[in-house]
């Protein structure tokens, strides 16, 4: 905090401040660039948008606390590894049994109303990038085309439902695969060489996206339409035990090729 009064002293109503952070640190970068909005400190102008990398979500219907500090879904820029199992943690849909085992450990989140309605704890805020590093890195994702690229979810030409509701649906099944506990149980996941530490590992972050920057530029980017999977091809991929919590299809959204550097 100092050293956000120095700079806003130093620099008056041109101040700018662009907080960023990996894993834990993105979620108070979040946190931070709010607090300051909500306490006067700073108004949204000064704000730049946040950009977290692989950073589990901490707002149930966090919407509403943009939409009530002025601030608009394009405060938060959320990229996150496409097997990174930490932005699913707490965004997933969790089977029953584990929503009664978090009741029983801990009795506010009996009346938690994400954790009653939706069957996870915090909700995606903000816009969504999906980061996919080439295929000798991490395997690609089974929703995504193969190779390395840095998608963002497009409701563009969806005009027959509201667009953040077409997003969050397609969001939602990706987070749940793969869900979670599917990675957990998989004992070769764990240490210095398991998929968790490798789709988490904030220099694999750094990595892939600077072997995208190192891609020479087209006028025009393709556009990629990612048609989401019916219920029989996300079965194909969930962990047997939670396959009664599939989400049915959603319209395909619109899925588009973007460079970091050009949007942050």
């Amino acid at each position: 905090m100092p050293e956000i009064a120095a700079h806003l002293a130093a620099h008056g109503e041109r101040a700018r401040l662009r907080l960023t952070g990996h894993s834990l640190g993105g979620s108070l970068a979040l946190l931070v660039s709010l607090m300051l909005v909500a306490r006067g400190v700073v108004g949204p102008e000064a704000l730049l948008p946040v950009v977290t990398f692989g950073a589990p979500s901490v707002f149930c219907g966090g919407q509403r606390v943009l939409d009530a500090l002025g601030v608009g879904e394009g405060h938060v820029r959320s990229v996150a590894m496409h097997r990174d199992i930490v932005p699913r943690a707490f965004s997933c849909r969790y089977p029953g049994h584990a929503v009664a085992l978090l009741k029983r450990l801990n009795g506010v989140l009996r009346n938690h109303p994400c954790l009653n309605n939706q069957r996870m704890l915090y909700t995606p805020m903000g816009t969504t990038y999906i980061l996919q590093p080439d295929g000798a890195a991490s395997p690609p994702h089974p929703f995504l085309p193969e190779g390395a690229a840095l998608f963002r979810l497009d409701p563009e030409g969806r005009a027959e439902r509201p667009a953040r509701h077409v997003v969050a649906s397609a969001l939602r099944a990706f987070l749940n695969s793969p869900h979670p506990l599917e990675t957990l149980s998989d004992l070769s996941a764990y240490g210095s060489e398991g998929a968790i530490l490798r789709d988490h590992e904030s220099s694999n972050y750094f990595r892939a996206l600077n072997a995208l920057t190192r891609v020479p530029r087209r006028r025009k980017q393709p556009e990629i339409v990612w048609q989401l999977p019916g219920v029989e091809r996300l079965q194909q991929y969930w962990w047997p035990g939670i396959a009664g919590t599939v989400f049915p299809a959603a319209p395909p959204v619109s899925v588009r090729n973007k460079e970091l550097v050009s949007e942050a």
